[in-house]
């Protein structure tokens, strides 16, 4: 049975994973807003992958209303104190989200800014597809340059630069470069943390699409 299981689990994850995974995602919320798109063959739905909410269990207060996974919390901890010693002003700006506050900031924003789902999905998950409903998903800014925070002129920070040479040692990962094959637009301030192996396992699919373009 090990051999069996070692052998064909990456044969069985492409050919079940997306199935399993789109069971995940919730439909009603879409259909009663008239939204009609379906997740394609992988899972994905307008670029996003779907994602498992995270369990009151595993999520502690990291920031007065910022939550984050536990796992999250403690390796974001060591980051921002080791970014403290370079003289660098790391913030958390938002962490776990629940897919209702994520249904209200896809489907309500997207009405406030009249966007089509397309054109929303560029720069927010729909619910059930986001990285922040896990608790692993973070989103930083530079307390030096708060005029950058959560625009790709965060790119341009000292706090970037540190993330850059650093965050891998913490198990952080931007999860959309610039050119990122997944189709979503370039967030420099959105990483999230693959340090455990429910972790790895959750973004297994979208780690393939993170890569930049050639």
């Amino acid at each position: 049975m090990g051999c069996l299981f070692v052998g064909g689990g990456t044969v069985l994850a492409v050919m079940v994973a997306p199935q399993l995974l789109m069971g995940m995602a919730p439909i009603e919320p879409f259909e009663s807003r008239g939204f009609q798109e379906r997740p394609d063959a992988d899972g994905r739905l307008l670029g996003h992958f779907p994602y498992r909410e995270a369990s009151i269990e595993q999520l502690i207060v990291f920031q007065p209303g910022v939550e984050l996974h536990v796992d999250t919390a403690e390796a974001l901890n060591s980051m921002m104190n080791a970014a403290s010693a370079d003289g660098v002003d790391l913030r958390l700006l938002s962490g776990y989200r629940s897919q209702s506050l994520q249904e209200s900031i896809f489907f309500d924003v997207a009405s406030e800014r009249n966007q089509t789902p397309e054109e929303r999905a560029q720069v927010s998950a729909p619910p059930g597809y986001s990285e922040h409903s896990t608790g692993y998903a973070i989103d930083l800014g530079d307390g030096e340059a708060p005029e950058t925070n959560l625009s790709t002129q965060f790119q341009d920070t000292q706090a970037f630069r540190w993330l850059q040479d650093h965050a891998a040692r913490y198990h952080f990962v931007l999860s959309f470069p610039d050119g990122n094959d997944q189709g979503v637009m370039y967030e420099p301030w959105h990483w999230r943390y693959e340090g455990s192996a429910d972790a790895l396992r959750l973004f297994e699919s979208a780690r393939r699409f993170s890569r930049r373009r050639p």
